[in-house]
């Protein structure tokens, strides 16, 4: 047997929260198949359906709009200049 044969079933709900946690817009998509796949598993009406579903849109809305941060001025420290001082060479 494959690993792509394997049947791994559908992941915890921590499992599932780390898996779309650390979805970036780049990889979005492609973690929306691999739940898709774990979605397509359940049986119809089974109480993890939403939650998959819900996990599901939001990779999408991740993919297509981006990781937005907060608007303004980030609240950070001025960073140091890059220019070496006392370069009297």
């Amino acid at each position: 047997m494959t690993i792509l044969e394997h049947d791994y079933g559908v992941p915890s709900e921590d499992e599932l929260a780390r898996l779309v946690g650390a979805a970036t817009p780049h990889f979005a998509l492609q973690i929306r198949e691999r739940v898709a796949m774990f979605r397509s598993a359940l049986p119809e009406g089974h109480p993890r359906i939403a939650e998959l579903d819900g996990q599901m849109a939001w990779l999408e809305r991740l993919a297509i709009a981006g990781a937005g941060g907060p608007h303004g001025a980030a609240d950070l420290p001025p960073r140091p200049s890059l220019e070496l001082r006392g370069r009297g060479r």
